[in-house]
This record gives structure tokens, sequence and C-alpha cells, in this order.
């Protein structure tokens, strides 16, 4: 499946079910798990060298397998 386009800023759709985890800021690894147990919403930061997405998540990066991620609408941010 060949990845969505998203521009920093766009709001995206994780579905339920779907795990993101918090990379530890000094060593990069991952700290924190979380899985989602409803849909949410995010915002689109970036990728990474490692071609996953950061996202802003309640106010913290998180970083998400790009399967995952999904547009709110077919026009995102400018």
């Amino acid at each position: 499946m060949a990845q969505r386009e998203f521009k920093q800023g766009d709001l995206v759709y994780i579905p339920q079910d779907c795990t993101i985890v918090r990379p530890d800021p000094e060593y990069g690894y991952p700290s924190v798990v979380f899985k989602t147990e409803k849909p949410m919403t995010a915002v689109f930061m970036g990728e990474t060298a490692e071609n996953e997405y950061n996202i802003l998540f309640k106010g913290e990066k998180w970083c998400a397998l790009p399967n995952q991620v999904y547009p709110m609408s077919e026009r995102n941010a400018d």
C-alpha cells in the first residue's frame, strides 16, 4: 500500500485498536506504548527516518505506523 501524503499541521484520524509509541527524547527508543480504545484525532508533524509518522496527540509527540494514519478530510493544511 502506498503511503498517504500529509503536510505538517494536517489533522489526521487514527482508528480504534492501533498502537502508537512515545519515543524517549534522550535515547529515541519507545518509552511509552499506547493502544487506542476508540478512534482519535491527532496532528501530523512529519516523518521519521524509520518511515514512521510523528504525530501530536494530547500535547505530546508520538510515533505511528503509516498504515494507521488517515486524513480527516480530502483537503487539509495548505
